[in-house]
């Protein structure tokens, strides 16, 4: 039993992860025969990634019909959103996989293109144009001045809203209002980006020596 649960499925992610990189990692051309059928081996193998997570969407799906007909079927409150929710998937999914002669089928399709531009954009742009006050309410409470950083961060977002509206009446300003955002939040967003790389790059090592197993729990 234990050699179901973690054992085997440990080794395959190991296995599986190595191809896949001696795949990536690896040239063709020197390997000859041996690199193309690395090549043949991780392109079956993430086709197959492909599928199991298309199964797994399937899966998803058929457990949103699930809760939310239980929750109508008990009368629970927000029942009515559940009959939304459920109606609309249906009918995308319907109209999604209708193929008619000489039109696109699935997200081309004009019904469902129709759909998202004109239902789903505009309950987007509601949504954000709500987000502006919790934006503002957020940044009300993080700018009142405690400590020497969130002095500096008052002052930084007061020189960069000045930069974007003072329409060239003060000319330093849009040039600092632009050094800030191309240098330092710049800097600030590649180190973030770094830091989430480095981050990445730990877990697939950590998945490969068999340390994280969130496959065998």
């Amino acid at each position: 039993m234990a050699f179901l649960r973690r054992i085997l499925p440990t080794a395959t992610a190991i296995a599986v992860g190595l191809l896949v990189l001696l795949a990536v990692f690896t040239s063709t051309e020197r390997l000859g025969e041996l690199g193309t059928l690395l090549d043949d081996v991780s392109t079956r193998l993430i086709d197959t990634a492909v599928i199991i997570a298309a199964f797994a969407l399937l899966l998803g799906v058929i457990n949103v019909l699930r809760v939310h007909a239980r929750k109508i079927r008990k009368e629970q409150a927000g029942g009515v959103y559940s009959i939304v929710l459920i109606a609309a998937m249906l009918v995308v999914l319907a109209f999604g996989l209708l193929a008619l002669p000489g039109r696109a089928s699935g997200p081309s399709q004009p019904v469902v293109q129709w759909i998202f531009a004109n239902i789903l954009a505009p309950i987007q742009a509601s949504l954000s144009a709500l987000l502006v006050f919790a934006v503002m309410t957020a940044a009300y409470r993080l700018l009142r001045v405690r400590n020497l950083e969130s002095a500096i961060m008052l002052t930084v977002a007061i020189l960069v809203l000045l930069g974007q509206v003072t329409l060239g009446l003060v000319p330093i300003l849009p040039q600092l209002k632009d050094w800030m955002v191309d240098v330092l939040a710049m800097a600030g967003a590649r180190g973030i980006l770094l830091g989430v790389a480095l981050g990445a790059l730990l877990t697939g090592i950590r998945l490969l020596l068999g340390v994280e197993r969130p496959y065998g729990d």
